[in-house]
């Protein structure tokens, strides 16, 4: 399996991470989140370079897996979509009294959402 882009990885680790075993998720954390080489994880590991490589293919399998099953990132990347536009019809209307509480609700849905600017 191809290795999974880190933006990828890291979405996928923040939704599905808790349901990987503990090794699975040091593994993980390792080698997508502090960088490390499969050789370094490897030896700190001591087992074979491949069997680092395998672990990372079996996990990336298995949250992928959930995924498809599960659709959370998919959910997740239409409400912030939503969101978005909810914003700019917000501006592009006339000014009004609404607007601010329009405002306040739409941010505090996207923080919700892990979205910094909406």
């Amino acid at each position: 399996m191809e290795r999974l882009n880190r933006e990828r990885a890291n979405i996928l680790y923040d939704i599905y991470g808790q349901m990987l075993t503990d090794h699975q998720r040091d593994v993980w954390r390792l080698y997508y989140l502090e960088d490390w080489s499969l050789m370094e994880i490897a030896e700190a590991k001591n087992v074979s370079r491949a069997a680092i490589h395998d672990l990372l293919d079996r996990s990336a399998k298995t949250l992928e897996q959930w995924e498809r099953q599960l659709s959370l990132i998919d959910h997740m990347t239409r409400r912030q979509q939503q969101l978005k536009s909810l914003w700019k019809l917000i501006h592009s209307a006339p000014k009004g009294p609404w607007q601010v509480e329009a405002e306040k609700i739409i941010e505090e849905l996207a923080g919700e959402e892990g979205l910094l600017d909406v």
